[in-house]
């Protein structure tokens, strides 16, 4: 074979070879384009996930919140703060972000309420913690200031529910004991007027918490502390009547767990208080009916006839009073003297605004030797002023009553309508009231 044939057909073998390595290259290209487009794909998306994150989102809102924050613009922080647990509710950074945002604006109420919030729903104890020690320094504040109240009695309870084994919280309830129980303030309950206001409906929701955290937790130190707020120290305490069955009814569960008698002298006060109500429920519907009658009825009982008895004698116990004694539907008020305790319901002076007002009469008066019997009734007052003041009285006395000419001393009744006006009184006496011998005299 020439040179020249053989040289033909290397040529197309040297072709085909560059070929080949050409395509070798376009293949390698595009797998490295491939690879380091998926490296791209890879690393930016890994990027977006990570930026798109919950704690990222979360931080971001937090940063804007306390951006807020710096330029005082609270509802913001505070709507960042939402926004932040809209993303995940259990970020307790948010709640305390949250709670400080508050805080900055000294509004420690709502702090309290995003931290307990928090702690509801995270169970988060160091929320807890937190939420005890702002309850705890708002009663220090209200106490330091002289501005404790049932509310600041109220805010050591809750740390006392929350950590039953709190001594700051302890302690700060001997505290508000002092300011609250043993003081010479008689309106602790209520005040003696009607309409004044009452905080007996929060101490009692306060005892019957502590009752609930001993029955969970029966600590000694928590039951003296139980015993003790449910006998005040005050020496004088007004309580609407409508709230003595549930101070009956708290003092015989504090007495359950007690067990040594210290409840006894109040409780029997209080029933007996009760006991005096029901009697004279009947005749304060006799009174407010307008039918006078059936009150001779009611005077001769046995309830009534040993009621002035014993305040003629002075046996009476736990009741207060003398020559006439009050009863009303409306407020009475408790006093203790070295550990011995009384009641007395308000009359007109302590209560203008009553709805009426009964007097027992308790004072030693005979006629011919025979012990006078009386009662008499007091209405509710014209627009709320004392002036003019009507007293209905009803007397079962001996005395004279005119028969055919001539006076016969025999037992009657006297009812006599008094009206009291700032220039004097008048006087309307009916003798032997309902008898067959009947009189009328006014002056």
């Amino acid at each position: 074979m020439v040179e020249k044939d053989v040289k033909r057909k290397k040529a197309p073998h040297t072709a085909r070879k560059i070929r080949r390595k050409r395509r070798k290259r376009a293949v390698l290209a595009g797998r490295i384009a491939a690879v380091v487009f998926i490296s791209v794909v890879l690393v930016g998306g890994g990027f977006l996930v990570f930026n798109l994150s919950p704690e990222i989102k979360i931080a971001k809102q937090l940063e804007a919140a306390g951006e807020y924050v710096q330029t005082q613009d609270f509802e913001e922080a505070i709507a960042s703060c939402e926004e932040a647990l809209e993303i995940d509710s259990k970020s307790i950074k948010a709640y305390r972000a949250m709670a400080g945002v508050y805080l900055t604006q000294k509004d420690w109420e709502s702090a309290e309420q995003v931290l307990y919030r928090g702690w509801e729903t995270t169970q988060d104890e160091s929320l807890l913690q937190e939420y005890c020690v702002h309850l705890l320094n708002d009663a220090v504040a209200d106490i330091n200031a002289q501005n404790c109240t049932m509310q600041t009695l109220s805010k050591c309870v809750m740390a006392i529910e929350k950590d039953q084994v709190n001594e700051e919280g302890y302690k700060l309830l001997d505290a508000c004991y002092v300011r609250l129980f043993a003081t010479g303030a008689e309106g602790l309950f209520c005040e003696g007027d009607v309409g004044g206001t009452c905080s007996f409906d929060e101490y009692l929701n306060i005892m019957n918490r502590l009752l609930a955290v001993y029955n969970v937790n029966p600590a000694e130190e928590l039951k003296a502390e139980i015993v003790k707020f449910a006998v005040p120290g005050n020496a004088v305490l007004w309580l609407d009547v409508s709230h003595i069955a549930e101070y009956q009814e708290l003092l015989a569960r504090v007495n359950a767990i007690d067990k040594e008698g210290k409840l006894a002298g109040l409780m029997a006060c209080i029933a007996k208080a009760a006991w005096v109500q029901n009697i004279f429920e009947p005749a304060f519907d006799i009174f407010e009916s307008g039918e006078f009658a059936p009150i001779k009825e009611f005077m001769q009982s046995q309830d009534y006839v040993s009621i002035r008895d014993q305040f003629i004698e002075g046996t009476m116990e736990y009741w207060d009073g003398e020559t006439y004694i009050p009863v009303s539907r409306e407020k009475m008020k408790l006093m203790q003297e070295e550990g011995q305790w009384k009641f007395a319901f308000a009359d007109f002076e302590d209560c203008p605004k009553s709805a009426g007002v009964i007097k027992c009469w308790g004072a030693k008066q005979e006629d011919a030797g025979v012990q006078r019997l009386c009662i008499s009734y007091e209405p509710a007052s014209e627009n709320e002023e004392f002036y003019p003041h009507t007293t209905y009285e009803f007397v079962y006395l001996y005395s004279n009553v005119k028969i055919g000419g001539e006076y016969v001393p025999q037992m009657n009744y006297r009812f006599e309508t008094r009206i009291s006006a700032p220039e004097g009184t008048t006087s309307q006496l009916i003798g032997d009231w309902g008898g067959e011998h009947e009189w009328t005299a006014e002056y």
